[in-house]
């Protein structure tokens, strides 16, 4: 809890309280996506807490799922581990999952549920249709930069605007192709540099879509890895920073990039197409954005 959700370090906290208030600073919208099962390995306390802050700050709560935590036998009366991955599981079981989480999380008091996101991206169509059985009708698992994200839906990777499929409204990370033969990057604040980002929404409004979806995690401005040694973590201040410009530019901008929660968005009524080729980055905006993370591993 100290380190991958508050983001305790030696100069500070850089975790979702942080991160909370640099977007109720800027007047930026925001949904948190949280894992509930390992509520049942470590009780509801922790579970309460993270719930109570997102929700405080006018955040908006959405659910997640890691398997892993079945693998905890203090994980009672819930499906055995198959794996790490949502795919992995029937469909009847990932509904029972998603049931488990929904209902742990208004036992934590969260608002209503509007969307999920799989832990690791791992979901498939069976995920859309359990999500769909269960009143979920809208997710963010298609990050088409991963293989095992959705991978038997039709032109994943063509997917960039929100789409419908199992009666469920599907809305991919937003992607580009960079200028190295990796290809697909998403947009991820620690994946992309702030001229990256700059890009492609310029580039989407140029384009006219209609929504981006940009994704950060609560432990990414903080060097997990120095945790996991025993000792106090140091913060990523590189990749902290460039958060921060982030949301000084959405918010500079704000009069045609609104942020918004998914509570707040009209379901597409559209079937599930292809869009237009995606966007395009240069090799050097590429190279700089290298750069930037070798330099991100000292600073």
């Amino acid at each position: 809890m100290r380190t991958y959700f508050t983001g305790e370090t030696q100069e500070g906290t850089y975790g979702v309280p942080y991160q909370l208030r640099v977007l109720q600073e800027h007047g930026l919208k925001a949904t948190y996506f949280i894992e509930p099962l390992f509520s049942f390995a470590l009780g509801l306390a922790p579970l309460r807490q993270m719930v109570s802050q997102v929700q405080q700050h006018g955040q908006e709560v959405g659910l997640h799922l890691h398997p892993e935590w079945l693998t905890d036998p203090r994980c009672e009366n819930l499906p055995q581990f198959s794996g790490p991955l949502l795919a992995s599981y029937s469909q009847d079981v990932q509904s029972q999952l998603i049931k488990a989480g929904l209902d742990r999380l208004q036992e934590a008091g969260a608002g209503p549920i509007n969307v999920f996101r799989a832990g690791s991206w791992g979901a498939n169509q069976a995920t859309l249709s359990a999500l769909a059985g269960n009143g979920l009708l809208m997710d963010t698992s298609l990050n088409a930069a991963f293989p095992e994200s959705l991978p038997d839906l039709p032109n994943r990777q063509m997917v960039q605007n929100p789409t419908l499929c199992q009666r469920v409204a599907e809305f991919p990370v937003t992607h580009f192709l960079d200028g190295s033969k990796r290809d697909i990057r998403p947009l991820q604040v620690t994946a992309c540099s702030f001229d990256e980002f700059r890009f492609v929404i310029d580039s989407s409004i140029a384009q006219g879509r209609s929504m981006l979806v940009i994704v950060f995690h609560s432990f990414e401005f903080v060097r997990v890895s120095r945790f996991s040694r025993g000792r106090l973590a140091n913060p990523q201040r590189l990749l902290a920073r460039r958060f921060e410009r982030i949301c000084r530019y959405l918010a500079a901008h704000s009069d045609v990039l609104e942020t918004c929660h998914f509570r707040d968005i009209r379901l597409p009524d559209s079937d599930l197409a292809s869009t237009p080729v995606p966007i395009r980055s240069s090799r050097t905006r590429t190279m700089l954005r290298i750069a930037q993370q070798a330099l991100s591993h000292i600073y």
